[in-house]
This record gives structure tokens, sequence and C-alpha cells, in this order.
């Protein structure tokens, strides 16, 4: 056995020019550091010497669904968690949760569901300025650790048979939707993987607060004329999808066409890690500093929040505190009145209305009426509760 050894604290071991530093036993290469500094090796994964990367992409694996998980028809706003859909044509689309991912073989994660959408209405004659698109919003003290970074962007997807091969696009924009990097990518019908390595943008506005978007991830299945002055694979002045000469297929061209899509990640870096989700917690962590939903499907009158008392004779006040802190001030929705009844230690009372104020970020103010028996003892306790086995929530949207 031979071995190097140096009598100072320090070995160089130094290639001239560009040539590369190589290791090798019996005349078999093993590793090698090249002359950018980059090692590579035959039994080491270099990737991974750095640790688990940071996906910047919350809930990428689609496990969370506060706004329901069937077949929806397409309207502008949320179908998973954090995934926004933008829609301005002739046709009809559906979203919904789909238990057909790529297998553990192919990506080394088992995903549980996949994000699908379905066209159900054609529009085969696409106008200048409609399109369909979806955007996920990266918080700009998130985006803050991004900036001008070189990052990774990975996906996995799949098309129905008959737009097998279709060309659609990704796309990043900043928050005013000024500056866009697009890429066109082509899914089949069986799963594939799409990664891909970018600088970010070192011109425009960008915004780095948890008020503001920092950057906008899109994909792009439809969209017209209006929206191709994008350049493939490079910044530009625009908010457009698409590059003119390398057309955008149109997904509602057919009702038979179908786009799945599956573990999306966010990395810093020139490689991209196989896909990991955090536990299934600190997703939920996550997602609920923008939006939480309160299912009440558990027991029939199911209890709803801490006491309150009587405010007249048909109206009580309730304190609503929130599992988590929202990111800002929420627009607070909740199933029909009369799926929630008040009880003040008698019987129950249907409600005819329910609103909430004094709004804050933990925690908001409940007001439930009835237009059953009076109650007599203004400033009794009362309590809130499901009313029977009706449908009974209440949610709490503090997205973008």
């Amino acid at each position: 056995m031979s071995t190097i050894k140096s009598s100072s604290e320090d070995l160089t071991l130094n290639a001239d020019g560009s040539n590369d530093i190589k290791f090798q036993s019996n005349g078999v290469e093993k590793a090698s550091i090249s002359s950018a500094g980059a090692f590579t090796s035959t039994t080491i994964d270099a990737t991974k010497l750095t640790g688990e990367k940071r996906n910047f992409i919350i809930d990428g694996d689609f496990t969370q669904w506060p706004e329901g998980t069937g077949a929806t028809t397409i309207a502008t706003g949320y179908t998973s968690a954090m995934m926004n859909v933008v829609t301005s044509h002739d046709g009809t689309a559906t979203w919904e949760r789909s238990t057909d991912v790529p297998t553990i073989a192919q990506s080394g994660h088992q995903s549980a569901y996949s994000h699908l959408t379905k066209c159900t209405g054609t529009d085969a004659s696409l106008g200048a300025s409609q399109f369909l698109y979806y955007r996920y919003y990266i918080t700009g003290s998130d985006f803050a650790h991004l900036h001008q970074q070189t990052v990774t962007f990975s996906f996995w997807s799949k098309t129905a048979a008959a737009n097998s091969g279709d060309t659609y696009y990704f796309f990043l924009w900043n928050s005013a939707s000024n500056r866009a990097y697009v890429q066109n990518f082509a899914p089949t019908s069986s799963w594939t993987k799409f990664e891909y390595t970018i600088d970010l943008d070192t011109s425009g506005t960008y915004l780095f607060t948890e008020a503001d978007v920092g950057l906008q991830v899109g994909f792009a299945l439809a969209s017209g004329s209006t929206f191709d002055d994008a350049t493939i694979g490079s910044w530009t002045a625009t908010g457009d999808m698409w590059q003119s000469g390398t057309a955008i297929s149109n997904f509602l061209d057919s009702t038979s066409n179908e786009f799945y899509l599956s573990q999306v990640q966010l990395v810093l870096g020139s490689v991209s890690p196989d896909f990991t989700s955090p536990p299934i917690a600190t997703v939920r962590d996550q997602m609920d500093y923008y939006v939480q939903r309160y299912e009440y499907d558990t027991l029939s009158t199911e209890a709803i929040g801490p006491m309150g008392s009587i405010g007249s004779g048909t109206l009580a006040y309730y304190f609503f505190f929130y599992r988590n802190k929202l990111r800002k001030l929420p627009v607070i929705t909740s199933s029909a009145a009369s799926s929630f009844t008040a009880g003040d230690g008698g019987a129950l009372k249907v409600g005819s209305a329910i609103s909430f104020g004094y709004t804050g970020t933990n925690a908001t103010y409940c007001l439930h009426t009835h237009s059953d028996t009076n109650w007599t003892t203004v400033g009794r306790s009362a309590y809130l509760y499901r009313s029977s086995t009706d449908t009974c929530w209440i949610m709490l949207d503090a997205r973008h």
C-alpha cells in the first residue's frame, strides 16, 4: 500500500489548467474533482451531501384540500389548499383530487394524491385574451431566500391518451406579473418527471414581506395569442405565459383531455433531490398559516368552540379561537346558519343567522341568532353546537 503524506497541515493536489483530479483503483476511475470544483463518485451521491433541501412549494404533494376533493367545475379560485386556478374561456373544465400518482419505483416517493384537471366542455377556438392556468403564490418573506439565486424546479405530470404529447407551459412571474420566465413541456400518458435549473431574475421589482407575493409559479394549459410574448428560458419584461412560434396546445379542444400534476418542488441550487414531503403535521401547520377549515362531522350535536353568552332573547355571542395564527385577517365563510344550534343548558335553538365580527389573526367573534322561543336570561352561559348531523363547517381564508 502506498500512502501520500504531507509534512504540513494541508495537502495540495493540483491539476494545471482545466484538468480534473481523478481517483482510480486498478486503473478504474472511482471519483474525480473537476476544475470547477464539482465532486463525482461512483459510490457516493454528492447531491445528498448537503442534506435534505427545503421545498419552497408548500404541500407540493397535494395532501390538503379545504375546498373539497370531488370533481368541481373550474371558476377562478383555489383548488387544493395552495393551488389557485384562473380561467376565462367559453368551455368548461373540472378539478379534483386523484389517486393516480407516480409509483415509488419511478419517483422514489409514495404520494397519496395528485391534482387532476379534466376538460368537460370544449372551446376549440380560444379567443386571443382567453386562458386557463394554475398558479402557486410564494409569499414574499419566503421568496427573499430565493431572490436572484439559482433554483431547480421539478414536477411530475401525465395526461390522458387523447392529449398525450401536447405542449403546455410553466411560468414564473413576479408579484406585478410584469416579469416572466417560461418553459414548455410535453407530458404523455405515462408519468414523467420534468426538471429545470433556473437563474432567477436580476431585474424588475420583487417584494419580500409576508403581506406580499414574492413569486408566482404557474402552469398554463390554454392561452390565446395575447399572452405569447415571453421567451423560453429567459426573463422578459412581460406578464405572458408562452412563446410565439412554439405554440401552446389548447387543453379545452376535447372532452377527452386530462392533465395530472404531482410532486411539485422548488429548491435552491442546481440539483433537485428526490421529492420528499414533510410529516403531515408539518404540512398542516404550514397550510394553517394561510387557510383553516373546521369540519364538524364526527358526532351528532358536536360542540364548537368555547362557552359564550346570551346577548338577547334570540342572540348569543361566542369567541372562536383559531388553532394557529393566520397570515392576515381572514375572509370567513361557513355552512348554512341552520347547520348550527345554540343552547343555554336547555333546548337547542336552530340558527336563523350566523355572522363573524371583530375578526383578528388569532380569533373572531361569532354571533348566532335563532327565531325559536326566546331566551330569558341575558348574560347566561351559552354553547354552540353542530345541528344534529347536518353538514357543518367554518373556513378561514388568509391566502393571497
